[in-house]
């Protein structure tokens, strides 16, 4: 009630909340029902195996079993409400409630950015100017379109702070109680939240409450309530957190990491993640209010300050110098720049009505573009439809394999395979597969047309032309022009026409926005032909 009240009583507030929901609750059934992301199809397809008859193992344990739990129970109380008498969720409802709460999750971290800004002491406007940022950062409305555990972790992790910065001002039980509570649905998540402890460690030493004896003790219990297979299928798990760990560490190289290949901690998450997830502007005032944020705590210790500044910088340099530098590695901390922004406006006290709005309008802009992408039709099914329109039946089609969807999709939300003769060609192991280079060879001589559905396999293999040789050569001749075929369609979403995000980490663009690039024969060589084009 006193939420609602206080709602009530503050319209520009539930302005910004309505615009949290369309952002992030518009367009949620993108390229439905496929699911482009590996990660939000693997955790569909376990909620699928669940039946709580018979067994809620499952067998699935690259994540905790909260969020799979969560969606499941949530898609089989929605079937009996509406009369649907079956067990089983079909992997169309598991997509649809793991983006459901992700969405939610990302509309409840907004408004945590609000409260967590008004715990720092920001002035009204700066306060709610936060919340703005949040709303149209590109990479928060991302992973709340994503049926991943992205959303839900960096939902947990202000939670964590916010309730961090409550028991330092007064020790309530039910405070520690809470606290036990979302950091044990963070760990049933993904156990990397065990960097989310960074704020409750501090808290602790400020506080010195013996109540933390308490979450102490229930932290770990209601974490195996969660999830419980973490423990009851332990070797299963732990062998999945010992794979997991190691592509993470580059201690067991697999092809989807290439593009971490001699990359530079930190510098690649500032050049290659931060300016696209967050838009320039957003990116710009965070760094610049991070830094007056550090010499206000040099000058006069402030402990809610210092929460938010540890936390971040434990999980931040936590993830950093792993070898897979992924965005979602660091999506819990994409929040924190719209709050460290308050920094830098809430310094100049005299700012101006007029310059806060073009401040405002400057850095939403990338945001309320990047929304485009969810409301507009997938760009795979704009891709697909040029395809039908304009490729003759019977053609063949050489594409590259790895993609989640592969083009192109029929109106009927199926992939086709009718009219055309499709080759799903394995470019990421031609260099060390003899056998894949005469059927590469042999394809262009047969092909009409050649797809590269995204930059995920050229732009990781032209870095290194002396470690895959042969598919760097293929990727040039293509190109130049020199194999034969010609550029016929670039299709891409309207975001990338204004940001060109190519050279962004690769999982930013290639599983909801990616361009797609079409190539059409104009010069008939012979297998021979092709042969020696390699060789020069």
């Amino acid at each position: 009630m006193k939420l609602l009240k206080s709602l009530k009583n503050n319209w520009p507030l539930v302005i910004v909340l309505s615009l949290t929901l369309i952002t992030r609750f518009g367009g949620l059934t993108w390229c439905f029902p496929f699911a482009p992301h590996p990660d939000e199809w693997n955790m569909a397809a376990a909620i699928t195996r669940l039946d709580w008859h018979k067994s809620l193992n499952p067998h699935f344990f690259a994540y905790g079993q909260f969020p799979l739990y969560l969606s499941y129970f949530s898609a089989t109380f929605y079937n009996f409400i509406a009369g649907i008498k079956t067990r089983n969720i079909d992997i169309s409802q598991a997509i649809f409630f793991l983006r459901f709460w992700s969405a939610t999750a990302g509309t409840g971290l907004v408004f945590l950015v609000y409260l967590i800004s008004k715990k720092l002491s920001f002035r009204h406007p700066v306060s709610l100017v936060t919340a703005v940022l949040a709303v149209f950062t590109p990479g928060l409305i991302q992973t709340s379109h994503f049926g991943t555990t992205e959303s839900i972790l960096g939902f947990f992790f202000l939670i964590i702070i916010y309730l961090t910065i409550l028991i330092i001002e007064k020790q309530k039980f039910v405070y520690f109680f809470w606290l036990s509570l979302v950091l044990s649905l963070s760990l049933g998540t993904k156990i990397t939240a065990l960097f989310f402890f960074t704020p409750v460690i501090f808290s602790f030493f400020a506080s010195k409450s013996k109540k933390y004896f308490l979450f102490l003790f229930l932290t770990p219990f209601l974490t195996l309530l969660v999830s419980p297979y973490l423990w009851l299928s332990f070797k299963e798990s732990l062998s999945t957190l010992t794979y997991e760990t190691a592509v993470a560490t580059g201690k067991s190289p697999v092809f989807y990491t290439r593009q971490f290949i001699k990359t530079k901690p930190i510098f690649f998450q500032l050049q290659r993640i931060f300016p696209y997830v967050l838009g320039w502007p957003i990116f710009i005032l965070g760094t610049v209010g991070f830094i007056l944020g550090i010499i206000s705590l040099a000058k006069k210790s402030k402990h809610f300050s210092q929460i938010i500044y540890f936390a971040f910088l434990i999980y931040f340099f936590s993830q950093a110098f792993l070898f897979t530098k992924w965005t979602r590695f660091v999506s819990p901390v994409f929040a924190f720049f719209p709050i460290f922004s308050g920094f830098l406006l809430n310094a100049y006290k005299k700012t101006k009505h007029l310059l806060m709005m073009v401040i405002i309008i400057l850095a939403i802009i990338p945001g309320v573009i990047f929304a485009s992408v969810y409301f507009s039709p997938d760009i795979r099914f704009t891709a697909s439809g040029w395809i039908y329109e304009k490729i003759p039946s019977g053609s063949q089609i050489l594409y590259d394999t790895g993609n989640a969807v592969d083009l192109p999709l029929n109106p009927n939300h199926q992939t086709s395979i009718a009219n055309y003769s499709l080759v799903s060609f394995d470019f990421y192991h031609l260099d060390e597969d003899p056998e894949l280079f005469p059927k590469l060879l042999d394809s262009l001589e047969k092909s009409n047309f050649i797809i590269v559905p995204s930059r995920r396999i050229f732009l990781n293999h032209l870095r290194f032309p002396e470690k895959f040789p042969k598919t760097t050569k293929y990727y040039q001749l293509l190109f130049s022009g020199d194999l034969g075929f010609t550029p016929v369609a670039k299709i891409e979403p309207f975001y990338s026409k204004i940001f060109n995000d190519e050279l962004a980490e690769e999982t930013f663009s290639v599983f909801d926005h990616p361009t797609i690039r079409i190539y059409q024969k104009n010069n008939n060589l012979s297998r021979s032909q092709y042969e020696i084009l390699f060789k020069n």
